[in-house]
């Protein structure tokens, strides 16, 4: 019986976190907070936790964890993350505690061309946030201001 509510448990976990394939800016027909010149890496998939179907819920007074596994094109040495909420096509910036991509990302720079890195940071829903359908736009750019992603990921803010 206890194994049958460890496994449970488990696949509870795993149900939390949704693996989705990017929605790059470029190609994507959602709307995006400004023209961005093209990506100069490659996404490979994005995580979003917790979230178990799109549109993810992002609940009010939580954090949400970002992930994006991503293959730069070029070699880097300052990343710089910069999160929008696009709400009726009008983008709102969301404030970042850290917008370093190079520290507590899970990343250490310099980003080597062609190796392949997991970015993470975490984002809060602010409780004053109001209940509305939104679509996230999360890039990292590098020094010279060129996103090396940038993806949209369709959400919910909800209480």
């Amino acid at each position: 019986m206890m194994k049958y509510v460890v496994l449970f448990a488990v696949l509870c976990g795993f149900a939390a976190a949704l693996q989705m394939p990017c929605n790059n800016c470029k190609s994507s027909k959602l709307p995006t907070a400004k023209a961005l010149p093209g990506a100069t890496g490659t996404c490979n998939y994005v995580v979003v936790e917790p979230c178990s179907s799109q549109p993810c819920d992002l609940k009010k007074g939580t954090n949400v964890t970002f992930q994006v596994n991503f293959t730069p094109n070029q070699a880097s040495s300052k990343l710089t993350s910069e999160v929008y909420g696009i709400i009726n096509k009008i983008p709102v910036k969301f404030p970042l505690p850290n917008p370093d991509g190079c520290q507590g990302s899970g990343i250490t720079c310099p980003v080597a061309a062609g190796q392949t890195y997991t970015y993470q940071d975490n984002l809060f829903i602010q409780n004053i946030y109001p209940s509305i359908s939104v679509v996230v736009q999360w890039s990292l750019k590098d020094e010279n201001g060129n996103p090396i992603f940038c993806v949209l990921v369709p959400a919910r803010i909800v209480s």
